[in-house]
């Protein structure tokens, strides 16, 4: 009997409420996540949050190898085109209720509607009807290679054989999701106390622009480390972010300021992480003078990114292509050359009339790194071709609402790697992607050899693909302007053992203990 109140003692223990006394896991997000949906989520503000409330049918390993995770097993036919998972049976949902397929196919069904408007609805066009569901044109869902064969058995037909497809199921858009829950709760079915979830946290609180609490889930069918709750502090300002770290504070901080990062640069408790990240200037191509190419060219031309090592000081490396280094299609050969002379050229001759008074805005994130950084293409823009650039900074959910409208002809932006493909950078400006903001669309030049590129299993002819099309999408069009690549810094607090993360900026909270 006394075995049995000391077990109930240790298990209470465990999972107090109050900080102090447990294993709590406290890390910055740097604002608000627009949403916890995980259909509609695009931005990696939420992907610490939700790679710890949920999983998918497949995760990747340290190699970025995709490996079974909801689905014990997969199987792909012969010919390339149809995939069958076989799930876990010991899942539970965070109410106790098992997984079965099904969730999935409403999940899937859910990301392609149009009503959902989702971003990232595009990562299911290679399925058969998917593209057409989402147009409107099938109406039919049965149509759609998205099946439930039995409880445990989920089916994806695709139109043609495609070569990274493999990936897709590691992200959170495809997550699965309770369509009781959704029809239950509504628009705010992802709330604390309405979302049910199946990782290993559950979502505990999230209180609007101060934090979100994530509990351990007693119902997670996997191995978990100590951490009994995990804190998501919002802090928006890096200095106040960087206060908290070394008051105790938070043990795990990312996005910090360039000044600081120079000064804690021998510091034991800065690692260094890989990350396949591009930042980059995105031109909107319907906007004046940017509706001009060779204006276009002229900006992309007169921006030396040889300064960014010096200014941002977090091992960033100037950018040549779109692509990052260790992805298939990487080359340091492609995209315009810093060149002040055939920038000045490019200028004149595309027939804009600078005797005027010209003012173009670029739209930026209001931290220190994407300020700093604007700061300084405004510069350059002004000392080489004479350009007046306006700033306009925004928190993260207005500057994503304005690059959605198109609002400013100039935007700063970056893109990491949802999975380690090429298709990951190259596709999003598809003419019919959710997150093409450029509004550029070369159906015929660009997408038709993009969606070849899919079906081509040989790398050297995938690569062929990449360079004719960054080509394009860099140098004649001049659509975009590659500016940098860098890892993920980050502080981490001594007493944290086994984080890590992955170059897709994954951070699995289940392998962390804290000591």
């Amino acid at each position: 009997m006394w075995r049995y109140f000391l077990f109930l003692f240790i298990v209470q223990y465990s999972y107090v409420s109050a900080y102090g006394d447990t294993h709590t896991f406290t890390f910055r997000i740097p604002g608000e996540p627009e949403t916890l949906d995980w259909n509609r989520a695009h931005t990696p503000i939420e992907t610490y949050i939700l790679l710890n409330l949920m999983e998918g049918l497949l995760a990747f390993d340290e190699n970025l190898k995709p490996i079974p995770c909801l689905a014990e097993s997969w199987k792909l036919s012969s010919d390339g085109r149809t995939y069958i998972f076989k799930l876990r049976k010991d899942v539970k949902w965070s109410d106790g209720v098992s997984l079965k397929a099904q969730d999935f196919v409403y999940s899937w069904k859910r990301l392609i509607s149009p009503a959902t408007a989702a971003s990232y609805a595009y990562f299911l066009f290679d399925i058969e009807g998917a593209e057409w569901y989402y147009k409107g044109v099938l109406k039919d869902f049965n149509s759609v290679g998205i099946k439930a064969l039995d409880e445990q058995t989920f089916q994806v037909k695709l139109t043609r054989p495609v070569a990274h497809w493999v990936y897709i199921p590691t992200f959170w858009v495809t997550f699965p999701l309770r369509q009781d829950v959704v029809e239950k709760n509504g628009e705010g079915w992802e709330k604390p106390g309405r979302m049910v979830s199946l990782g290993p946290f559950t979502l505990s609180a999230h209180e609007i622009e101060s934090k979100i609490v994530l509990k351990a889930n007693p119902t997670y069918y996997g191995k978990h480390g100590n951490i009994d709750q995990a804190v998501a502090l919002i802090v928006k300002d890096d200095s106040t972010a960087l206060n908290l770290y070394e008051s105790g504070k938070l043990d795990f901080l990312t996005d910090i300021s360039t000044l600081d990062l120079k000064r804690l640069s021998t510091r034991s408790d800065l690692r260094k992480f890989p990350y396949l990240k591009t930042g980059y200037l995105g031109l909107v191509t319907h906007q004046f003078p940017l509706s001009n190419k060779r204006f276009r060219k002229a900006i992309a031309m007169a921006i030396d990114k040889s300064k960014f090592p010096q200014i941002l000081h977090g091992g960033q490396e100037p950018a040549t292509s779109f692509i990052p280094p260790k992805v298939l299609g990487y080359s340091k050969d492609v995209g315009l050359p810093f060149d002040l002379d055939q920038a000045k050229r490019e200028l004149r001759g595309s027939g804009v009339d600078l005797t005027h008074p010209l003012k173009i805005e670029l739209i930026t994130l209001n931290w220190d790194k994407q300020m700093t950084l604007a700061q300084y293409i405004q510069g350059e823009l002004k000392k080489n071709l004479g350009l007046t650039i306006e700033l306009q900074p925004f928190d993260n959910k207005a500057y994503r609402a304005q690059i959605d409208l198109h609002v400013y002809p100039i935007f700063e932006a970056s893109w990491s790697a949802d999975y380690p493909d090429p298709d990951n950078f190259m596709s999003i400006f598809l003419s019919h992607s959710g997150n093409n903001r450029t509004t550029w669309s070369e159906e015929k030049k660009y997408d038709e050899k993009i969606l070849e590129a899919r079906n081509i299993k040989d790398p050297k002819a995938r690569m062929k693909i990449y360079l004719e099309t960054q080509k394009l999408l860099l140098e004649e069009d001049a659509v975009i302007i590659p500016l940098y690549y860098e890892p993920n810094m980050a502080l981490v607090r001594p007493k944290v053992k086994g984080l890590d993360l992955i170059p897709l900026n994954y951070l699995y909270l289940k392998k962390v203990n804290i000591f």
